[in-house]
């Protein structure tokens, strides 16, 4: 028998339809955009339009039907 958080979900990320497992950290979303979570300096993140504090991210899953958006800010002219 399989364990629950086995089941996928769908949710956007940055505008790309994904599946990931239910309860899906925020930090792993993160990892999959190749950005150290200990070190997101200049990062923001919002879930569903709601802007997520740096401090809270260890704490968010993510939910069925989620849309995340993460910028990033980049240096140069």
């Amino acid at each position: 028998m399989s364990p629950a958080t086995d089941a996928q979900i769908p949710v956007t990320v940055n505008g790309e339809d994904r599946t990931v497992p239910d309860g899906y950290p925020l930090t792993e979303v993160l990892r999959d955009l190749e950005i150290d979570p200990a070190d997101a300096t200049g990062v923001a993140v919002a879930i569903n339009e709601s802007v997520i504090r740096t401090q809270d991210w260890d704490d968010v899953t993510l939910s069925e039907e989620d849309t995340v958006e993460v910028i990033q800010a980049q240096q140069g002219g």
